[in-house]
């Protein structure tokens, strides 16, 4: 079970406070304090809080400020001192309470040594209560600092998702875009469906993949209907695209981050259809236990010519990976033998609750 570290300061206060603190002054040598001056006792235990919380929460922020700050922490320190020596003194000059005459007084209970060890006692107090609200105010800046380090590098990879998100899109969107003006242009029977399936695809696009997960059934039908797009300026009789999506059941509140399978597609269908060679394109999707399964293989039959450099899409495609399931993925990409293949696992169950 995880600490929530929020808490974990007051929480160290409340310990100081009602059990830390009352239980020293209980266990030190200095019987009948209560008893014979509880209104120094009240003094003491009022003024050891506030050296705990000064230290804590004003001095030791202060030391990781400027010069000056950390001159003012000084003077803060040697005042604690000054203060607590004064209450040491105030019990040399009023080590008893009641009513009897101070000479009667001092014969019968004043007792040198008894006054110094309550001296030292305070003193003892002073220094632990010091250094306990040191040690929980260097914890506590730690930590606050740990945090603010936490904070910028979610909001610097929040920002780097959020670029490479913004440059897959209209990446796709052209290419998209490029289909249908291919079809138009030809006046194909197969606009009209092609137009319809974009206007799914666009309605997904600005609605669902701006979100940071949506569920694997969102996505694999995201990607059939891409690839049922596509195939509208296919000549299937030469190109065969057989696409697959599986789910045990199993994990169904599996999600993914949208838009991070289709580069792959669009890749396998970009540079494995041609139109004079034939070829086979294969794409799988499975969900197995939590674990996402994508492979997309493809004959490659209208390889990228030597002189162009490579897209955008795959390098961002593994950027965003890293970033979002840095220890929980596994991406293999190979061509052997004609074929490109790209081998995709993630373990989304590592980050159910992300």
């Amino acid at each position: 079970m995880m600490i929530n570290h929020k808490y974990l300061p007051g929480g160290i206060d409340l310990f100081f406070c009602v059990a830390l603190l009352p239980a020293m002054i209980a266990l030190l040598p200095v019987e009948r304090w209560l008893e014979n001056n509880s209104m120094f006792v009240i003094l003491l235990v009022g003024w050891l809080y506030a050296v705990y919380f000064l230290t804590r929460k004003v001095c030791v922020p202060m030391l990781f400020q400027s010069h000056r700050r950390q001159l003012v922490v000084l003077g803060i320190l040697a005042v604690t001192l000054l203060v607590t020596w004064l209450i040491t003194q105030y019990q040399l000059e009023h080590p008893f309470r009641g009513n009897h005459p101070r000479p009667e007084r001092v014969k019968k209970m004043a007792n040198l040594s008894k006054i110094r060890l309550h001296q030292q006692a305070t003193w003892f107090l002073y220094l632990v209560t010091l250094c306990f609200s040191v040690a929980v105010g260097l914890l506590t800046e730690l930590y606050r600092q740990m945090s603010v380090r936490q904070n910028i590098e979610f909001e610097k990879k929040k920002a780097e998702l959020a670029l490479y998100k913004a440059q897959i899109n209209p990446h796709f969107l052209f290419n998209t875009l490029n289909t249908l003006y291919g079809l138009m242009l030809t006046q194909s029977e197969k606009a009209e469906t092609a137009f319809m399936q974009f206007i799914h695809l666009v309605k997904y696009m600005y609605t669902r993949a701006t979100e940071d997960r949506v569920s694997v059934e969102e996505e694999a039908e995201y990607i059939r209907r891409y690839i049922e797009l596509q195939k509208n300026r296919m000549d299937e009789s030469r190109t065969h695209v057989d696409y697959v999506y599986a789910n045990d059941r199993s994990c169904p509140q599996a999600q993914i981050a949208p838009m991070l399978l289709v580069t792959f597609v669009e890749n396998a269908l970009k540079y494995g259809t041609s139109s004079h060679l034939e070829s086979e394109i294969r794409i799988s999707v499975g969900l197995k236990e939590g674990v996402l399964c994508f492979m997309a293989e493809n004959q490659v039959v209208n390889p990228r010519p030597a002189d162009k450099a490579p897209g955008i899409g795959i390098s961002n495609c593994r950027k965003r990976l890293e970033l979002l399931y840095p220890s929980a993925h596994s991406l293999e990409i190979t061509e052997t033998e004609g074929w490109y293949r790209v081998n995709l696992k993630i373990n989304l169950l590592r980050y159910k609750n992300q």
